[in-house]
């Protein structure tokens, strides 16, 4: 017995489809979404940087442990490259596909003037 014998093929209810998403601009992420983005990576390092601190001073004076050095890196230098990454700048003008941009047509050359002619 063949497929087409069956009848129709009914899709399985339990598979959404999802439609591909088709991106119809390429305008760069708002100014606002640009800063919030910036401002929680910069909340993100330095709550980093916090625990590191806090690690060392907790860590360090119960056990004098080697280990505790390891939280120093981080607290050292966190600040440096969340301060980096927070004035990196905003994100790069997506590159244009060369295919979709307009037609460049040429130019007609001019002719002579007509006042110059007579």
């Amino acid at each position: 017995m063949s497929d087409s014998d069956r009848g129709p093929v009914r899709p399985d209810p339990r598979v959404v489809a999802v439609d591909p998403v088709v991106r119809i601009t390429t305008a760069r992420a708002s100014h606002t979404e640009d800063m919030t983005r910036r401002m929680r990576r910069y909340a993100i390092s330095m709550a980093i940087r916090t625990a590191c601190v806090a690690g060392f001073a907790i860590v360090f004076p119960l056990t004098h442990h080697w280990a505790a050095w390891l939280f120093v890196p981080g607290a050292v230098v966190l600040p440096y490259l969340a301060v980096l990454m927070a004035n990196a700048g905003r994100e790069k003008t997506p590159v244009r596909p060369t295919g979709l941009g307009p037609v460049q047509q040429p130019r007609p050359a001019l002719g002579p003037r007509r006042d110059d002619a007579a």
